[in-house]
């Protein structure tokens, strides 16, 4: 993240060798650092079949990564007063990425703010040459505004994923004056950096805008036209025994997941919108469908070829929200009956979402990773949700439950979203709960298998009546406006516990269970929580709040709304 392009096809500049000189005893702390930091990434690629090449290390590579991390963390990169340097700032850029790759989207995000702020203080966001830092090696190759993009770069990418605003609203990084000094991969980067940006406004705008995102989707179209049509194929990793060129195959490919995630996200929103007036938003809902399909491909090609499960993480959570969009897509489409425009490509989608799961069930079995395990469980209980393409719309909900419960109609596939609510899935559509405490209770007994829940009375359950099924110009998976959620929050049960000390910027089911003294059976994870404690970092969050803000914005007198019982 530290270098340029140009200089990572020097050889004697960027080999293993050099990067991880061994710096002396007398050395700054925070020169030992970066070394400890450089190491501990290197370690996370390093795969389970070189375990026994180092047995007779005093403790296991996964062991000595995590131990290094840590004292470079909490003795330096925490330390104000030893972060004055490029080099410190640079030790935070480094434990940036290895946070984001060990799962931990959330701690790289705060990270990067603070990468952020340390820059900012430098003057590195400055255009003109007034940045003020001191270099403690003189043989550090520094680049201060290429570090700059790099972080917000990164900020932007996490802020995405995880439904948080943007650090920076700064656009320098892709003017005509700067893209013209880079290479064609490092252009399309700065280009998708911005677009990233202008996403976000609309997002935090909380108001529709439909010339913008037509404009941004031009733009990337623009963006992906500057380099050669053969440049987006997939690239064929193992296909060469030569690691340089590998390493550039991979980053074309992160690259083209990056491009297709920006089309996912700039379009999610008006996804479901495909069944309004005149099939205004069609064109949204086939370019999501496209762009996950791409995106799955190449998560594919990645993971046959690198199986560690510590590398290039993002794209991990990126492909499980691509996999989600493909299956909502059908599951929409599928009430089109005899003019379901996607009714052929089903079983082949199908296939290739069960290909991304295996995949992710053999890197658990590998690592024990929960973010592996998590994602496969939950695409294997989507992938329940069977839609018959020859069989038309219906009105039974195809329901998940365990071996030996009887059966009921109305169970569907649940999701307990830390700090959100359940969201609910069937063939009929999709919908938004608002928890009650004990349904929480019941999901954290049964943590170990996530199984569907029945519809609660309590709930903010909504659905389109008729089960489910569209009328002439209704959403095709409704989801409560906000006036629905509103008026039920006046309903939930919430202690008297005197004075509300929380305010009223949490939703109804956390403030009963904040009082409750048997929460600690369904608690939510801390704010920063590592991957291991929560497995999505709030990614599916962002996901059903960007899908369902197309339903809950738009207006829609044909459709008739009405409490699940």
């Amino acid at each position: 993240m530290t270098f340029p392009y140009d200089a990572l096809d020097r050889a004697d500049s960027t080999t293993p060798e050099n990067l991880l000189k061994i710096p002396g005893p007398d050395q700054h702390p925070v020169l030992i650092a970066r070394h400890m930091l450089l190491l501990a990434n290197f370690l996370q690629h390093l795969h389970p079949n070189l375990y026994h090449e180092m047995e007779s290390l005093p403790e296991s590579p996964r062991a000595i990564m995590e131990r290094l991390a840590h004292l470079a963390s909490s003795h330096v990169t925490t330390n104000d007063r030893l972060l004055g340097s490029i080099e410190g700032l640079e030790c935070i850029i480094i434990e940036t990425s290895y946070q984001a790759n060990m799962g931990n989207l959330r701690r790289s995000w705060v990270l990067c703010r603070r990468a952020i702020s340390i820059a900012q203080l430098m003057g590195l966001n400055k255009s003109n040459n007034q940045a003020q830092y001191k270099v403690l090696d003189p043989e550090t190759m520094c680049h201060p505004h290429l570090m700059w993009f790099r972080i917000v770069a990164l900020d932007r990418q996490l802020s995405l994923m995880l439904g948080l605003p943007q650090a920076s609203p700064d656009k320098s990084m892709a003017s005509e004056a700067v893209l013209a000094n880079d290479t064609p991969i490092g252009r399309l980067e700065r280009i998708h950096c911005v677009i990233a940006s202008r996403i976000l406004e609309r997002n935090e705008s909380h108001y529709e805008d439909d010339t913008l995102t037509r404009t941004l989707d031009l733009e990337l179209q623009v963006a992906a036209k500057s380099l050669p049509s053969k440049w987006w194929l997939v690239p064929k990793l193992a296909a060469s025994t030569d690691t340089r060129a590998q390493f550039w195959d991979a980053r074309r490919l992160f690259a083209q997941i990056v491009h297709y995630n920006l089309l996912n996200q700039l379009h999610l929103p008006y996804m479901l919108r495909s069944s309004s007036t005149q099939n205004k938003h069609e064109y949204s809902r086939i370019t999501c469908i496209n762009a996950s399909r791409d995106i799955l491909s190449r998560f594919t090609t990645l993971r046959n070829f690198n199986g560690i499960s510590y590398s290039c993480r993002i794209i991990d959570f990126l492909t499980l929200m691509a996999a989600m969009t493909l299956l909502l897509a059908h599951l929409d489409s599928h009430h089109a009956g005899a003019e379901n425009l996607l009714s052929h490509q089903y079983y082949s989608d199908r296939a290739m979402i069960e290909q991304v799961q295996e995949n992710m069930e053999e890197v658990n079995s590998l690592y024990s990773d929960a973010l592996s395990a998590q994602s496969a469980d939950l695409l294997r209980r989507l992938l329940t949700i069977e839609v018959d393409p020859a069989e038309g719309t219906g009105d039974k909900t195809v329901s998940v439950q365990e071996a030996g419960t009887p059966p009921d109609n109305d169970a569907a596939v649940s999701v307990h979203i830390p700090y959100f609510g359940i969201i609910k899935i069937a063939r009929e559509g999709i919908s938004q709960e608002l928890a009650t405490t004990n349904e929480l209770h019941q999901m954290g007994a049964q943590n170990s298998s996530p199984e569907p829940t029945e519809p609660s009375r309590d709930s903010d359950c909504l659905r389109l009546a008729n089960g489910g099924r569209r009328s002439h110009a209704s959403a095709s998976l409704p989801t409560p406006t906000y006036s629905s959620v509103e008026e039920h929050a006046t309903a939930v049960s919430i202690p008297d516990v005197g004075e509300n000390p929380f305010g009223s910027h949490y939703p109804p089911y956390l403030h009963d269970s904040l009082a409750d003294p048997l929460w600690q059976y369904a608690e939510e994870p801390d704010l920063a929580a590592g991957g291991e404690d929560w497995a999505f970092q709030g990614v599916d969050m962002a996901f059903f709040e960007n899908l369902m803000r197309s339903t809950r914005n738009e207006t829609n007198e044909d459709a008739e709304w009405s409490r699940v019982q």
